[in-house]
């Protein structure tokens, strides 16, 4: 008979069923930081798909180019024979701000220029949506575009714009910056601060007014939105400053030119914000023809658009306040390097989820 009283778990039984416990416990301990990492990692990637789920990424038709010289830009192939329109259809950037009502008034004199240039009546229509704009340049019918800065790497790539030209000053300088702006004393003095903070950026497709500064925020402060900030889309950069002067974000990212409008025509005081970041040089807007248009109509567009003198003209008085004097020449290839770094680093940023 034994000595243990019944039922008595002996030493033995007790190191059976206790050490594969620690031996579990000693491997999730040891999993945890990785399993931690990696839902980090896929709570970043679905924040950012949010982020960006709104952003026109595609249209509706393939397109076919070639891409001459090494300037990243496409033309017909060789083997086509482009047929010229019947009429020439303008369309500047989709979403802008329209006093008007479409916006064609401030385009009045330039659609009158091609139109004799090109021997062609030019028509003048406005969308609201870009991915409705570079389909209806895809399908021929838009041939002459205005894109924003974030939009026209896009629409070289998936509608076939050729960039021409860009507002610029009389000596060819042109670019704006990336100014990241808080309401005047509102104790925010560096990006570091905006943590736990409310930030307003423009749309998913603004180059200045989100991606350049989700970028900034998050390479090089560590920032996280919703982790660390919160966010909304305001729909323009107008809107943005007009939100940051009355106080609905702690920040917002707009581009310098926009603000420097807004001070001149005395839509906002200077004094109503406070700069707490500046970035380096982008291109700004950006007109261009279709890929697939006649060689001598392309040449024909390009020459009117960077021979046009703005002085006393519908489009000198629109742009008045940016700067900006005539359009001057510019290249994808070049101008747009930067532009194009920064969407590879939101790509990066959304598809950097560890392997399980």
């Amino acid at each position: 008979m034994s000595d243990s009283p019944q039922g008595a778990i002996s030493i033995g039984r007790l190191l059976k069923i206790l050490i594969p416990i620690g031996l579990i416990a000693v491997a999730i301990n040891a999993l945890l930081p990785s399993l931690e990492k990696r839902a980090q990692a896929e709570f970043e990637a679905d924040m950012l798909d949010r982020l960006l789920g709104s952003q026109h990424t595609r249209v509706t038709e393939e397109i076919e180019y070639v891409v001459e010289n090494g300037d990243l830009v496409g033309y017909a192939p060789a083997d086509e024979a482009p047929q010229p329109p019947e009429t020439l259809v303008f369309s500047y950037i989709a979403g802008a701000p329209l006093d008007d009502g479409d916006g064609s008034a401030d385009w009045v004199d330039l659609i009158a220029a091609l139109s004799e240039s090109t021997g062609l009546p030019v028509e003048y229509k406005a969308y609201e949506d870009l991915g409705e704009q570079l389909d209806a340049v895809v399908r021929g019918e838009v041939h002459v575009v205005g894109l924003g800065t974030g939009a026209t790497p896009l629409a070289v790539a998936e509608a076939g714009v050729v960039p021409v030209c860009s507002p610029g000053k009389s000596d060819g300088a042109f670019g704006y910056t990336m100014k990241l702006l808080t309401p005047a004393e509102s104790g925010v003095a560096a990006p570091d601060d905006l943590k736990g903070k409310k930030v307003g950026f423009v749309d998913p497709n603004s180059n200045s007014g989100f991606k350049a500064a989700l970028i900034l925020l998050l390479k090089e402060h560590g920032l996280q939105p919703e982790r660390d900030y919160e966010w909304g889309f305001t729909g323009g950069h107008e809107v943005s400053i007009n939100d940051l002067a009355e106080g609905v974000h702690d920040a917002a990212p707009v581009a310098s030119d926009l603000l420097v409008k807004m001070i001149a025509e005395g839509a906002i005081e200077e004094s109503a914000v406070t700069e707490i970041y500046e970035s380096e040089q982008f291109p700004p807007a950006v007109i261009g023809f279709a890929h697939n248009l006649p060689s001598t109509l392309r040449e024909a567009i390009s020459e009117t658009l960077l021979g046009f003198e703005w002085n006393d003209t519908t489009v000198g008085a629109a742009l008045q306040g940016t700067g900006a004097e005539k359009f001057v020449p510019v290249s994808y290839k070049d101008d747009w390097a930067n532009v194009r770094r920064i969407n590879e680093s939101v790509a990066e940023a959304k598809t950097s989820v560890p392997a399980s």
